[in-house]
Parts: structure tokens; C-alpha cells; sequence
């Protein structure tokens, strides 16, 4: 029984032996697998992306980058973002187009079915000229075999046509056949030239007999149909090198080399497509087994890759940027950026398609999704492990520790995955902290684990919802919350060698020594960021900071920080990840994957490169990358991608760049290099397009428009608005920038004048000079005219004027007054002597005084009116009195007038009125303001105008004519020189028995300023 018993434990041992030398064996296979059975990530189209239909026969790219669409509907040409389709009522002679070529001057020709010509130049579809005689020629239902059509530069159209051989069609429409006369019905005649194999068929080929004329050298190949599956009789054939050319029909294909024996296989599937990409791989495009690709066109060997296995590929395509495209008969088109981007998906295994996490170990890359499960790739597909026996339990945290461990936190508990494979898992117990056992309080056995980190003590920091802790020996040996009551959530860690603990949270960065935690907001506004990945670069000591809406931020721990933000390249402000490898720093975002070139972040010329789900990324929501040199990985909610960085092409070739449209006034224009237009024409609308397949509408621009701004302008829109241009020469410049940061090789350009409207034309601004030119020499001669006209009247007027001074100091008047003075004197009556001498002497000065202006105040006039009148009653001994009214609105002293014009109507009031009655005379005098006139009545009670005529004496009329002239003549000199109406009114006055009352004279006199 004992004997029983020691073998019993002896096998127990053994076979737990052997398990987990199994299990070391089946984890060393599971890590040390090569990845694959990965998919790449295609951007596929369809009618819903503008496509006019799923069934593609042909893809080409033309000379100026775009990607043409041969259909059943039509053709389609892209620019990377909008599909343009035409089909008969653009120009096409049929809908069904089979092959797309381009010539030497750039046309872009159309085979249709059956066997009609078009081509696509100068922005419209025409039809070929020949296309009666092609059809009268050669039938209804000509097909034309692929590959097989060219046109010289001499306008010579060759086009191999099923059942009708290889014809030719000459510049001035002359077709011939060119298949050889009397030749084997079964044979197959090819034409190798310098770029294309064109083939002249027989109409039976049930078996193969190829002619080939290479170089002039003729040789003949026989083959034995062994496969008879199919009956179609088209064949194909293309250059495959120098010395090779690669002929199929059907599942049939032979590599036929000079001088060399064909190789010859068979496929288990219908050949539709051959194409030589730049690498010289030849792929073949099949029916339901997608496209593959025979490395270097060797046909001996096996494929090297098969795409969309199960779609049938009728062509592929490899534009100027790398990238594959592959046109199908019931799929659209599907385009591969670049195969350096793979992806796995649950189609491949994984356990969910919502990765959270990634550990990258010596063996392999680990993957944690959002279940309780971590997976592995082996042998091409996924090995999904249990780890969590929760089912609600996360994998929210993978990590490998300095000694190669794998730890796994979730959102409940911590596990290690050991290097034999076994799965320890450990709880967070606060008695494990206070003592050395267990206990029974399961409130505190949660873990709620967010990130974890290596301790320099060789245990981890664990980064939870509400704390940090210390893990080292299978226990936790410190815990924030429970030692120095600190609650962070802890999203980020990362100590240094010195000791120090950094901690990313949500209210930003906190620095954790010796027990004591401290927030570095105080140092710089932006340390407050949310903190959601720290990394380290000791080269220059560096704190890599990830945030929530900030972008990168460079930390120098001397308080100098450098933001890096979406202004200087990212891809987006919100970091999920980050991943130092050498020089450059890997960035995850919510929006795409960038790389900076840490060596550029001291001159802030930052060197940024993006990448996106356009090229090739599963997702542009990024959890969390993992990498080493030569993979990136990255976790996302859609499945893991891994970027082969290594083997990647970044983009070299400049992309091009076209103006597509141009509007002037809201109105679309023809798009042309130059243009003249009106003033009111001044609202310009420029579209543009880059053309870059790999960035799709990720490519950024730079534009100005020189004649405005000299300066560049950076946006990623495709149109640009000018405004209210003012009127000159422009040119307008626009650059288009891929992610790779790679400008076109010159900018597409347009230039436009603005004429200036006619005012500002030259020969509308001479007319303007000439015509103001004449007026103001015109003016001056007027002028000229009218300033002697006015010096004529000035001097006129002074004459009259004198004229008029001289009678106001009429010598009867003086004599007459110093007479009355001496009687006076010799009366001995000095006071009357004194007071007339005076009031004499007053009037002298005055009347000499004003003989010197050619305008006296009111005041001065009045006062030497008043003298007059004063001296004249004394000479009379009283026989008139006088009265003077003068309006209130007069200012006296402001107020100026003609000088000498109512002193002779005074006088002819006194001498030819009053002195006629026998009564006391009256002579009222009265000015009234208006306007700028003041009106001056002078009226008496003499004899009135009839009377005075009737007793006046020839001399006395001779006076009264000579000074009533004066003042008339000086009224219309004053007329002329101010511009205004003067005039004198002479009205008689009656009473009511009918004899005269008197006169009354009306003087408009102006203000004179």
C-alpha cells in the first residue's frame, strides 16, 4: 500500500512537472508567435460615396494626380475628397467603359463597349472622330482586349479587339488590321513595346499558341490547355521587367523570359487583372479571391499577400503616393494607404474590439480589452486568457515591471501574471498594511486601479480612483488615504531615480518625497492641467507632460514650461498616452497618432507628424500605445493597430495642387490663368484642391494673394474669399502641405486685374487736369476781367466820391456858413460864434475824415448829418426843424455805409423844398435796418418835385441835375462792386385837397462789412 502510495505522489509530482513544463512551453510559443492574419485597414467607396456605380472595371491615375474610374455607368474622377461623374450626356459615346489610358499630351482616353473612342482634355469629354468607321469596321460588338491600346505621338491609335485582331487607326482615320494574314486561327500574335505587350488574337483559342515579336525577333511558344474551366478566350499580357512579360488567360499563366524556358501555372480561380506595381511585384486580380501579389513576378513561388480574399478584383492600381487601390465588380473600390499599417479585430480573436490597454514584453505584445480577459496573438489569430473570474470585472491597466513581470489592474483587483504562466491575484486589505495577516473588513479589498508605475525599491506604484499606493512583497506597503490622509485620483505615475514621486490628476500635477505631497499648480497655471501620461527624458531632465485639453507640456522642473498644442502641429489637446522611443515622442490622442521630434522642442520648431484612421489607423481614438523599434501599437475602441514604422514611406512626393474653381461676384467662372476685370467686380472666390490620396482631407494649405499681403496664410479649408479689392494687380498662391509636412513643388497660381473704375482711369484723370486746367485758366482771365472791372469802379467810385465830398464842401456852403459866422462875431455874440465855429469845425473833420474810406460807420454819418442840418438852420435862422429816427437794431459803430449819399437829398430837401414855403419846414430823417440793408427815408414838407421844377432858375436845375446824377452814377458803381441792389425812390406826397405835401426819398444803402 505504501509502495502504491510513493508511486501515486511520485506520478502527481511528475505530471505537475510536466504541466508546467507545458505551460512554460506553450507560453513561450504563445509569445515568440509571429503576428498574423492581421487585416489591413481599407478605405472603401461605394455609390453612397458618390461612386455612379459598384461595378469598376479599371482604376488610373493621370498625369496631374487624379484617380480615374472606368464603370458600367459612366466615369469617375477623384481629388481625394468628392467623386466627379460623366457619362453620356457629358460626352461619353457609350456608359460601359472597360480601360482608361492617358497619351503622351496628356489626354485621357476611354474605351467603351463596343469598341467606342473618347477622351478627356481642356476640362470636357470628346468624342473620337473615327468611332463611325471603327464600328462600321469592326462590328457591334467588338470587345476590346485589356491592355492592350495605345496612342503614338503621332496620333496613331493601336487597340487589340477580341475575335478582330490588333487594328490600327491612322491620324487622318485610315484603319488597318494588323493581324497577320493566313496565321493560325488558334495563335496568339504580341507586340511587345517599350511600355505595353498588345496582343492580336485569333477567334479560337481553346489552346495557346503565342507569336511574340520582341524586338524584332519573332518566337513561337505552344501550350496544352490542361484546365478547360473556362471558355472565355480573352487573354492579357504585360511587361514584367526588362526581359520578362507575363501572360494569362483565364486561371492560366506563364512568365515568358528572353531565352529562358516559360514558367507555367494554374489557378484555382478566373483571372480578371494584371498590374506591376513600382516595386516590381506583379499582382493579379481575381475572381472572388481578391488581389494577389507574387513578389518580383515570380510565378514559381507563392504569394507574398492576398487582399479582400473573397471579392472579385477586376484591377489594381498603385498611385504616385504608394498607395493600392483595387476597383472590384460588385464592391466598389477599396484603397490601402500603406501596408504598414495592420489591425486586429474580434474577427481575429479578439475577446472585445474596446482595447484599453497594451504591455509590450521581451516575448510579445500583451492585450487588454474591456472584459476580463488578456490576449495574445499565435499563429495568426488571438489567444484570449481569463484572468478575472468577475464578470463585471475590466482590464483597465497592463504593466511589465523591471523584472519582467506582468501585473494586471482592473477596476477591482490586481493580478501577476508569472513567468510560468500562473495568475496570482491580490486584494487591497488595509490589515495587510497595519499587520502581517489578514482580516475580515472587505471594504477596503477593492482596488479601483487607473494606472501603475515602477518604485525604485523594485516594487510598483499603483495609481487608484482616490489614493496612491506602494506594492512591494505581495502586499501594499503604503497607501496615500490610510498613512497621510491624501485622496487623488491618481491617473498618472512616474518616480525618478532620486526618489521623487510625480502624479498626474484631474486638478493637476502633485510632486510626492518623504512623506510629504505638494501641488505644483503654485509653480506655473498650466501644472493645474488634468495630467493623464507622464514621461521622462534625462537627456535634458524633462517632465513629458499628456493633458485633457492642453496638449503637451514640456516640463524643465525649473518652472519654464513649452505647451505644444494643436497651434503647433497635434493632431488634438487631448493626450491619452505617451511613448518616449530615442528622440521621438509618440503622442496617442483622441484624434489620430502624432511623432515629435524631441530635438526640435528647444528651437519651438516643432516637428510634428500626424497619422489618422485615412491612413490606416483602425480608429483616430486612441487609448493607449505601446512600441518598440520598429512597431507602434495602438489600443483603441475599434481593435489593435500596429504601425510598422520601420518599413514605412513617409510622404516624399510633393502634393499637387490645381485651382478648381473661380467665382467672380457669387458668379462661377471659367477657371482660366488670367483674367481682367471691371471695379464692381471686386468679390473673388477661390476653391483649390491638393491632391494626396494617403491624407485624404487631412492636407493643410498655405495661400496669399500678392498685390494685397505678401505674407502666408495656413488653413485647412479649400476656398479663400476676397472682398471689396480695391482696384490693381493680383496673383494669387496656394500651397498644399501634406502630414509628412512636404509642400507641392509650386504653388497653383492665378493673377486678375481689377480696372479702376473710369474716374480713376488716366486718360478720364487728364481730361479732369485738362477740363479743371481751362476753367482755372478761364477763371483767371474772368477774374482778371473783374478785377480791373473792380479797380474801374473803385476808381470811379473814389471820383464820385470826391465828387460827392467835394459838393458836401460846396463853396457856397462854406462861404455862406463863415458868413453867418462873422455876423455872429461881429454881433459880439460869442457864444452863437463859438458854438457855430465849432459845430462848422466838427463837420470840416468829419467830412474830411470820411473822404478817406470807402465806408463809415452809421454812427459817424449820423453825427455829420446832424451837423449839417444844425448848421444849415442856423445859417436859415430856424426856418426848418429836423428830427432823426433811428431803428434800435442799428448798431452805430458796427454798422458801415457808402459814405457822402444822404447829405445831397438833405440838401435838396432844405434848398428846393422847405425854402419855397412860408411856413416852418420839417425834414425827418429815419433809418431802418434790414438784413443787410438799411433803409434811409428823407422826408419834408416842402413844395414838393412839380413845383421846385416850375420856379427853379436855369442854374438851379443845372445843380439839382448835376448832383442827383452823382448819387445815381455812385449807386450803380456800388451796384456793380458789391453785387448788391442799391436804389432811390423818389415818392411825392399829397394832402387830401390835392396839393403837395412834401416829397419822401427812399435810399437802400448796404451793410459793408
Amino acid at each position: 500500500m505504501k509502495l502504491i502510495c510513493c508511486i501515486f505522489d511520485a506520478a502527481l509530482k511528475f505530471m505537475k512537472t510536466f504541466s508546467h513544463v507545458i505551460l512554460i512551453c506553450f507560453t513561450f510559443i504563445l509569445y515568440s508567435a509571429d503576428i498574423k492574419g492581421q487585416h489591413p485597414v481599407y478605405r472603401h467607396f461605394s455609390v453612397d460615396d458618390g461612386l455612379p456605380s459598384t461595378e469598376i472595371y479599371h482604376v488610373f491615375q493621370d498625369s496631374k494626380g487624379y484617380i480615374w474610374l472606368a464603370t458600367n455607368i459612366g466615369v469617375s474622377r477623384y481629388d481625394g475628397q468628392k467623386f466627379v461623374n460623366f457619362d453620356k450626356q457629358d460626352g461619353l459615346p457609350e456608359n460601359t467603359v472597360f480601360e482608361i489610358y492617358e497619351d503622351a499630351i496628356g489626354r485621357v482616353w476611354f474605351v467603351s463597349f463596343p469598341c467606342q473612342l473618347s477622351f478627356y482634355y481642356n476640362d470636357s469629354i470628346h468624342s473620337y472622330k473615327f468611332n463611325g468607321i471603327l464600328k462600321k469596321c469592326v462590328g457591334n460588338y467588338a470587345i476590346p482586349v485589356k491592355c492592350s491600346f495605345v496612342v503614338s505621338e503621332k496620333d496613331e491609335i493601336k487597340l487589340g479587339l477580341i475575335y478582330e485582331g490588333l487594328i490600327s487607326i491612322s491620324k487622318d482615320g485610315k484603319l488597318t488590321k494588323l493581324h497577320p494574314k493566313k496565321s493560325n486561327l488558334r495563335s496568339a500574335h504580341l507586340f511587345v513595346s517599350s511600355d505595353r505587350v498588345l496582343i492580336s488574337q485569333g477567334k479560337i483559342m481553346d489552346m495557346y499558341s503565342l507569336i511574340l515579336n520582341w524586338d524584332g525577333q519573332i518566337k513561337q511558344y505552344d501550350f496544352k490547355n490542361e484546365s478547360n474551366n473556362y471558355t472565355h478566350s480573352q487573354l492579357m499580357a504585360i511587361r514584367n521587367g526588362e526581359d520578362k512579360i507575363l501572360f494569362v488567360q483565364n486561371d492560366f499563366m506563364v512568365s515568358i523570359e528572353k531565352n529562358n524556358k516559360p514558367d507555367i501555372r494554374y489557378m484555382d480561380f478566373r483571372i480578371f487583372g494584371l498590374y506591376r506595381d513600382k516595386s516590381g511585384n506583379i499582382w493579379v486580380a481575381t475572381d472572388k479571391h481578391g488581389a494577389i501579389c507574387f513578389k518580383k513576378g515570380d510565378i514559381k513561388f507563392e504569394p507574398i499577400l492576398n487582399y479582400l480574399n473573397g471579392i472579385s478584383v477586376s484591377s489594381i492600381f498603385q498611385d504616385s503616393e504608394g498607395g493600392m487601390w483595387f476597383s472590384t465588380l460588385t464592391e466598389g473600390i477599396y484603397y490601402l494607404p500603406t501596408g504598414s499599417f495592420l489591425t486586429y479585430t474580434t474577427e481575429e480573436g479578439l475577446s472585445s474590439n474596446n482595447v484599453n490597454t497594451l504591455a509590450l514584453t521581451e516575448r510579445g505584445i500583451v492585450i487588454g480589452t474591456n472584459d476580463e480577459y488578456i490576449n495574445y496573438p499565435l499563429n495568426g489569430k488571438i489567444v484570449n486568457t481569463r484572468v478575472s473570474k468577475t464578470k463585471n470585472d475590466r482590464i483597465q491597466v497592463l504593466f511589465k515591471d523591471h523584472a519582467e513581470q506582468l501585473w494586471v489592474g482592473t477596476n477591482e483587483y490586481l493580478y501577476n501574471v508569472k513567468r510560468n504562466g500562473s495568475i496570482q491575484k491580490y486584494f487591497n486589505s488595509k490589515y495587510n498594511l497595519l499587520m502581517d495577516g489578514g482580516g475580515n473588513d472587505k471594504s477596503r479589498n477593492i482596488f479601483s486601479i487607473k494606472t501603475i508605475a515602477n518604485s525604485i525599491d523594485g516594487g510598483i506604484w499603483i495609481g487608484e480612483s482616490n489614493c496612491f499606493s506602494n506594492f512591494a512583497n505581495e502586499k501594499v506597503v503604503y497607501n496615500s488615504h490610510l498613512i497621510d490622509k491624501a485622496e487623488l485620483r491618481s491617473e498618472a505615475l512616474l518616480q525618478l531615480n532620486d526618489g521623487t514621486l510625480f502624479i498626474g490628476t484631474p486638478n493637476g500635477l502633485w510632486k510626492f518625497s518623504n512623506h510629504h505631497l505638494v501641488s505644483l499648480v503654485s509653480k506655473n497655471l498650466l501644472l493645474g492641467c488634468r495630467i493623464t501620461d507622464i514621461g521622462y527624458f534625462e537627456a535634458n531632465r524633462w517632465l513629458l507632460l499628456g493633458t485633457k485639453g492642453s496638449g503637451l507640456l514640456i516640463y524643465d522642473m525649473q518652472d519654464s514650461i513649452i505647451q505644444i498644442s494643436k497651434s503647433n502641429g497635434l493632431s488634438s489637446n487631448s493626450i491619452s498616452s505617451l511613448l518616449l522611443l530615442g528622440n521621438h515622442l509618440w503622442i496617442g490622442t483622441n484624434y489620430g497618432l502624432n511623432v515629435l521630434d524631441i530635438n526640435s522642442v528647444k528651437s519651438k520648431n516643432f516637428k510634428i507628424s500626424s497619422y489618422y484612421k485615412v491612413n490606416g489607423l483602425v480608429s483616430n481614438e486612441i487609448n493607449e500605445i505601446e512600441g518598440d523599434e520598429k512597431n507602434i501599437y495602438i489600443a483603441t475602441n475599434q481593435g489593435l493597430t500596429i504601425f510598422n514604422y520601420s518599413n514605412y514611406n513617409p510622404l516624399i512626393t510633393p502634393p499637387p495642387i490645381y485651382i478648381s474653381s473661380f467665382w467672380i461676384m457669387k458668379q462661377n467662372a471659367e477657371v482660366k490663368t488670367e483674367y481682367k476685370l471691371k471695379y464692381n467686380q471686386n468679390l473673388i472666390s477661390i476653391e483649390y484642391i491638393g491632391l494626396s490620396y494617403r491624407d485624404g482631407g487631412n492636407l493643410k494649405y498655405k495661400y496669399r494673394l500678392k498685390g494685397l499681403d505678401e505674407k502666408w496664410n495656413y488653413t485647412a479649408n479649400t476656398n479663400v474669399e476676397y472682398a471689396f479689392l480695391p482696384s490693381g494687380d493680383y496673383l494669387f498662391e496656394v500651397v498644399a502641405i501634406n502630414s509628412d509636412g512636404i509642400e507641392s513643388s509650386k504653388p497653383a497660381t492665378i493673377s486678375f486685374i481689377i480696372l479702376p473704375p473710369f474716374w480713376k482711369t488716366w486718360w478720364f484723370i487728364l481730361i479732369i487736369v485738362l477740363a479743371f486746367g481751362l476753367l482755372a485758366y478761364f477763371y483767371y482771365l474772368s477774374r482778371l476781367k473783374q478785377i480791373k472791372r473792380e479797380n474801374e469802379l473803385r476808381n470811379d467810385n473814389n471820383w464820385y466820391r470826391q465828387l460827392a465830398l467835394a459838393k458836401q464842401m460846396d463853396p457856397h456852403f462854406v462861404f455862406n456858413t463863415l458868413n453867418s459866422i462873422q455876423s455872429f462875431i461881429i454881433k459880439n455874440d460869442r457864444l452863437a460864434s463859438t458854438q457855430y465855429l465849432s459845430k462848422f469845425s466838427k463837420l470840416m473833420r468829419l467830412i474830411l475824415n470820411n473822404s478817406q474810406k470807402q465806408a463809415v460807420p452809421v454812427g459817424d454819418e449820423i453825427a455829420a448829418l446832424t451837423l449839417y442840418l444844425e448848421l444849415e438852420s442856423l445859417r436859415f435862422q430856424q426856418r426848418f426843424e429836423y428830427h432823426l429816427i433811428l431803428d434800435p437794431e442799428i448798431e452805430t459803430t458796427a454798422c458801415y455805409i457808402p459814405a457822402f449819399l444822404i447829405q445831397p437829398f438833405l440838401e435838396n430837401a432844405i434848398w428846393h423844398g422847405i425854402m419855397g414855403i412860408k411856413g416852418i419846414g420839417r425834414i425827418t430823417i429815419e433809418l431802418k435796418k434790414h438784413k443787410n440793408q438799411i433803409t434811409c427815408i428823407v422826408e419834408d414838407n416842402g413844395i414838393g418835385r412839380i413845383k421846385s421844377e416850375e420856379v427853379k432858375t436855369s442854374v438851379q436845375k443845372a445843380k439839382q441835375s448835376y448832383g442827383t446824377s452823382l448819387v445815381e452814377s455812385r449807386l450803380n458803381l456800388l451796384n456793380n462792386l458789391y453785387g448788391i441792389e442799391m436804389k432811390v425812390q423818389f415818392v411825392d406826397l399829397y394832402h387830401q385837397d390835392g396839393n403837395s405835401a412834401g416829397t419822401r426819398v427812399i435810399i437802400n444803402l448796404p451793410i459793408i462789412s
